[in-house]
């Protein structure tokens, strides 16, 4: 999977919600792996920004790109800018959409 950039307010960030992502992200909220298939579901802000934190910190990683932020700067960001939020969750559900896609085209070996 690969990462993709998005804009929050000036600024231009790779951002990647593969299991590395989601792994940190379950570490940083303490979610169990069953209740990743509802991200996104009834989540309060914190867990929003911790979120979208992970994304960016896991697209940096991939894209080779220093990443020295906190939750506290990223959140600066989305000040003015919360339609930057929906981008980010459009990614999210793009990459999580497109990780059971591949697992769907894989095909089955026959039984002989």
């Amino acid at each position: 999977m690969e990462y993709k950039v998005i804009t929050i307010g000036d600024k231009d960030f790779p951002i990647k919600f593969g299991f590395n992502a989601l792994r940190k992200y379950s570490i940083m909220t303490n979610t169990k792996l069953a209740d990743l298939q509802k991200i996104g579901e009834g989540m309060d802000l914190n867990s929003a920004l911790t979120l979208c934190y992970c994304g960016i910190q896991d697209g940096c990683r991939v894209a080779k790109k220093k990443f020295d932020m906190s939750i506290d700067d990223l959140a600066d960001l989305f000040d003015g800018n919360w339609d930057c939020m929906e981008s980010v969750f459009s990614v999210l559900a793009s990459q999580m959409t497109d990780g059971f896609d591949e697992k769907k085209k894989t095909p089955k070996k026959e039984k002989k």
